[in-house]
């Protein structure tokens, strides 16, 4: 073990000896402040305690010799300050709300007196952040419970925050895809999740799993912009507390309901033969409880949720074409283009297919698409079933042991069973089973009232398990193909058989992924003189295990390019293109060890400085199955001699054991201040500068699995046999077992070797984050901040093909290899950190608490996102022009530049005059979300590979204006099509990067409540929500694709019209 790591694991092992090993789990903040005389003179040993209202929690300290106090590390609720000395009157203030991560500055003035006099001041806690220079926004519980949520996801609230945006979240399907949350222009997988000072990400996507339902959760904040050192990660930091018992048992029951008589219709619906609209069938039931209260009064506390989500629908119609009958029996006569024979390449006489038909295609017609209700011509029309159920429960205990420990723990678990849709024939669907589990224990410790530690343990793991569905179970094996699986698999493996232009007999892959993540974190505060030191490490180690069987059974395309029809093709059994593979499998292991200092020095009474640094070495990942793969040009494998020239395997001189290399160089400095102007609590300025890390995720190291030596894909082109036995007259290389590492030395490799790598002198991604800050507070409920965010982010890891053909006299689509950069390798994705992000804000948030009824928070953000690729790791070709890999610069895929959020809650005023009146007009409530933002870019691409590099989706050619024709109609002709063609051959166009605008976004969802009190402590809630209330035809960006004539320049889908939703509540 290297010197650094000795070191690192040597000093946390010491912090977590220290401390007591109990069990505590719960969202904090810190109340500090400082004591002062009539004359503004501090007062040293004045005796501080705080109480919190609902658990009767205390804490207890003595200002020191500078007159200041700090209570770190205490559970978020509602607290009241009692301050008192000798000579002086006892002040009290009560009413502060302590949220999550929020620090409470206060100066507390005591008056000359007798000690046995009491002040009471009922002050609620400034709006505006006086001593940190953090930028963020916490959602409390009642904005969690009131305002209306699609699906009841609560991470739909983080679109409040400015700056945020939600390109992908989870609704009816059990809030799978929560993955598309960036804030201020940062990736999404740059994102750090903590439930209740717990370590909440997927490792595998770097992505938040399914949270617990509004009911369970007590609030959030989301830190967006230079949070301090104590915390990972480089874009947001979004950290969710649950629930907690009090003194008082408290708890609630409810049923939400949704159908298809409540929605509306989508503006392109599908239709009926007859033309009549069709609404999609949908029933959701979501229903469940919580209760919490006390064991032993002030002392022992529990909370309890759960919940279940039944859901039966059916997705989008979609429409697809099948071969008729007749064509089924080798009559194409009604084709127009003629065709040919595969093989002799001879024309059929009136198309009539004289060659026998495959034995195959005719079990699978006659097994999956004879049975299906077709037209003449062949089109089918269906609604394939969307099925979800979804159950979760938490559980949560506090327990103070003494008064200066106070300790809890939290489990929570979530399995969600949906089904993956496909355009596909009846029953055809990928079985999808979602099990996670989050567990969380830790302690506060006060060793005096200097000095408070907490050491927190956590476990997560998130476990998915997908099953293709075919009716019967029936393979392709099973209906007659000779072609054996590429290796065993425990699971069907499922079917994939696609007919270009017609319909793909498709079931989804065979795949398996588990996610498993502990953590440690020690945490120490010390109060020094006017520092308030925060010192600590923290330690994470994550495994991810996963097994994609996606290829095995063999993946079938025909395209029509055999015989001039891809239903010919079909009928004979004459594939353009057949891979294979043996199954790719990775067992990742990753440690995360990090040491952070914070130091919060109050300079004077209104300056505070904020001042930290981060160690966080980056130390990439290991395979257990040794099956990563490097690239450095010219490099030549001695662990793999008969490797390509550029392959780098585990074990090569100067090659890691995770092919990146350890960084152990990356210290994170923070610095930033509030200055609390004039100390009069009402107009604060505040900035910061930080430097973060960003570590890519699991996912991305999945792309060597592909790769040989370990592993082995093939894939043919135009198979000289049918597809019955596309290996006659040879061997087929399967089943075939995994390479192991002992073997590589004599392994011969099958040229050209394709896959993905990646790229060894990678850089650990770096975003450097600034802001400045104006806040003031208007009067007692109201607030107004302008703020300044930006951030520069580069060594962003991104995906590009390596190994694109050169473009020269006599270039085609069929002599791509013979061009290629590098000869031995075929088509390579390579994983390198080649990526940049620039992002500048301007961001406007008001703030509105509760006054006369209303609460309000609303925000504008006017900003902008550079970047020279934004699509997904994995699976992405990277930029058009891989030689040049700036000419991709341009807005970001997501970058919105006006974006405008509000949400409102409103109690209605109650009439007290008129009973009868009363009884009908008292204890309604409503509530609201709008949210308006200009539209996403458009880039317009060619649609085939123009510049013959083998990359294939170069921009077009821009010949003209490209802004819609006077007259011309907005959806059929968004932009004017004539503008573009296709790029030059041998050129990647000349067009740019998000050269349109897509239409912009209007959304109004609403909540209308009526609370019937039935007792002082029960109450009945009827609730009716509406999303999209106005019905705004939301619509999606046209096509953009210049050889997709049939769509480019149309708009042909929107987002989801108005949906109701009914609820029944009790609550005591």
């Amino acid at each position: 073990m290297s010197a650094p790591r000795s070191l690192l694991l040597s000093l946390l092992l010491l912090f977590a000896v220290l401390l007591p090993h109990d069990a505590h789990a719960q969202a904090t903040g810190t109340i500090r402040g400082s004591v002062l005389d009539s004359s503004g003179a501090l007062i040293p040993g004045a005796s501080v305690t705080v109480t919190n209202a609902e658990t009767a929690l205390e804490r207890k300290a003595d200002t020191n010799a500078q007159g200041i106090f700090v209570f770190p590390n205490i559970p978020i609720g509602t607290y009241a300050v009692t301050i008192g000395k000798a000579g002086y009157r006892t002040e009290e203030r009560s009413d502060l709300s302590l949220l999550t991560g929020q620090v409470i500055d206060l100066q507390l003035p005591l008056a000359i007196g007798e000690s046995t006099e009491t002040v009471n001041v009922t002050s609620a806690s400034t709006l505006i952040q006086t001593a940190s220079s953090t930028v963020s926004t916490t959602i409390n519980r009642e904005q969690i419970q009131d305002l209306p949520l699609n699906g009841r996801n609560p991470l739909q609230l983080t679109t409040l925050t400015p700056g945020a945006a939600l390109t992908a979240t989870g609704t009816e399907s059990g809030q799978q895809d929560n993955t598309g949350l960036t804030v201020n222009g940062l990736r999404p997988t740059e994102n750090t999740y903590e439930l209740d000072n717990a370590v909440y990400n997927n490792r595998f996507f770097d992505s938040v799993p399914i949270l617990p339902n509004p009911d369970a959760l007590q609030e959030f904040t989301i830190q967006s912009s230079n949070y301090s050192a104590q915390f990972s990660g480089a874009g947001a930091l979004v950290q969710l507390s649950t629930r907690s018992g009090t003194n008082a048992f408290h708890g609630s029951a409810y049923e939400y309901l949704r159908n298809t008589v409540l929605n509306s219709y989508n503006h392109f619906p599908a239709k009926t033969s007859a033309g009549t609209p069709i609404k999609p069938p949908f029933k959701l039931n979501q229903f469940g409880g919580t209760i919490g209260g006390p064991i032993f009064r002030d002392r022992t506390f529990f909370f309890g949720a759960a919940e279940d989500l039944e859901q039966r629908s059916s997705a989008n119609p979609v429409t697809f074409f099948i071969p008729t009958a007749a064509q089924m029996s080798g009559n194409f006569s009604s084709v127009a283009t003629q065709l040919h024979d595969p093989v002799t390449n001879v024309n059929y006489t009136n198309n009539q297919i004289t060659r026998a038909a495959s034995p195959l295609s005719q079990a699978l017609y006659k097994t999956y698409l004879a049975p299906l209700s077709a037209t003449a011509a062949g089109q089918v029309t269906l609604s394939p079933n969307s099925n979800v159920s979804s159950t979760q429960y938490l559980v949560k205990i506090d327990h103070k042991i003494s008064a200066s420990n106070q300790v809890s723990g939290r489990y929570f678990y979530n399995q969600n069973n949906f089904q993956r849709t496909f355009t596909a024939p009846t029953g055809f669907f990928a079985s999808n089973l979602f099990r996670n589990q989050s567990l969380a224990l830790s302690d506060t410790h006060i060793f005096s009232s200097t000095l408070t530690g907490t050491v927190t343990v956590s476990a997560g793991r998130f476990a998915r398990t997908q099953i293709p569905v075919a009716p019967g179970l029936q393979s392709l094996q099973s209906l007659g193909q000779n072609v054996p699986l590429g290796t065993q698999v425990p699971i069907f493996p499922g079917i994939r058989a696609n007919i270009s232009g017609f319909v793909n007999i498709f079931s989804g892959g065979a795949l398996t992924q588990a996610s498993t993540t502990f953590d440690e974190r020690v945490n120490f505060i010390k109060l020094l003189h006017r520092h308030t030191i925060s010192f600590g490490g923290e330690f994470e180690r994550s495994r991810i295990n996963a097994n994609d069987y996606s290829y095995v059974p063999g993946d079938n395309q025909f395209s029509g390019a055999r015989t001039g029809n891809a239903a010919a093709d079909f009928y004979l059994g004459y594939e353009s293109t057949f891979t294979q593979d043996n199954g790719r499998t990775f067992y990742l292991r990753e440690n995360r060890p990090s040491l952070f200092i914070q130091d919060d020095f109050k300079v004077t009474r209104d300056l505070t400085i904020n001042a930290g640094i981060r160690w966080e070495p980056w130390l990439p990942p290991t395979d257990l199955n040794q099956s990563l793969v490097g690239f450095q040009a010219g490099y030549r494998s001695t662990v793999a001699p008969n490797a390509p020239a550029g392959l780098q395997f585990l074990g090569d001189p100067g090659v890691q054991s995770s092919i990146f290399k350890n960084n152990w160089k990356t210290f994170g400095p923070r610095l930033g201040f509030a200055y609390n102007v004039g100390g009069s609590n009402r107009f604060v300025i505040r900035g910061a500068y930080g430097l973060f890390y960003g570590f890519p995720e699991g996912l991305l190291y999945q792309r060597t699995n592909q790769t040989q030596p370990r592993n082995f894909a093939l894939s043919i082109a135009n198979p000289a046999n049918a597809w019955d036995n596309i290996f006659a007259g040879t061997t087929s290389p399967f089943p075939r077992a995994h390479t192991p590492v002992s073997q590589f030395a004599t392994y011969q490799f099958t040229l050209p070797v394709a896959g993905g790598v990646l790229d060894s002198n990678s850089k650990v991604a770096t975003i450097q984050d600034r802001n400045i800050t104006f806040e003031a507070q208007i009067n007692r409920t109201t607030a107004v901040s302008i703020a300044y965010v930006g951030n520069h982010a580069q060594h962003i890891m991104g995906s590009r093909q390596l190994n694109p053909g050169v473009y020269a006299a006599g270039a085609t689509l069929a002599n791509i290899q013979s061009r290629r950069l590098y000869q031995g390798l075929g088509a390579v994705e390579v994983a390198s950190s080649y990526e940049y992000a620039d992002y500048n804000g301007l961001q406007v948030n008001v703030t509105r608490r509760v006054s006369q009824g209303l609460h309000v928070l609303t925000n504008l953000t006017y900003g902008k996102v550079i970047d020279n690729n934004s699509s997904a790791i994995e699976g992405n070709a990277g930029p058009p022009n891989p030689f040049n890999l700036n000419s991709s610069r341009g807005p970001a895929d997501y970058d919105v530049r006006l974006r405008y959020n509000l949400s409102a809650l409103y109690d209605l005023p109650k009439f007290n005059t008129n009973r009868t009146l009363g009884a009908i007009i008292n204890g309604w409530q409503v509530n609201t979300i709008l949210s308006a933002a200009s539209g996403t870019p458009i880039t317009v691409t060619s649609g085939t590979d123009r510049s013959l590099s083998g990359v294939g989706n170069d921009y077009a050619d821009l010949i003209g204006n490209p802004a819609r024709v006077s007259g011309a109609s907005y959806l059929n002709a968004y932009f004017n099509t004539a503008a573009f063609q296709q790029a030059a051959t041998g050129t990647f166009g000349n067009s740019s990067r998000g050269i349109l605008r897509g239409p912009g976004s209007l959304n109004v969802d609403a909540s209308g409540f009526k609370v019937f009190p039935i007792a002082e402590r029960f109450k009945l809630q009827f609730r009716a929500e509406a999303f999209n209330v106005i019905n705004r035809s939301n619509y999606s960006n046209p096509g953009s694709t210049v050889a997709s004539t049939s769509t480019f320049g149309r708009i042909t889908a929107a987002g989801s019209p108005r949906v109701l939703q009914f609820a029944l509540r009790a609550n005591f």
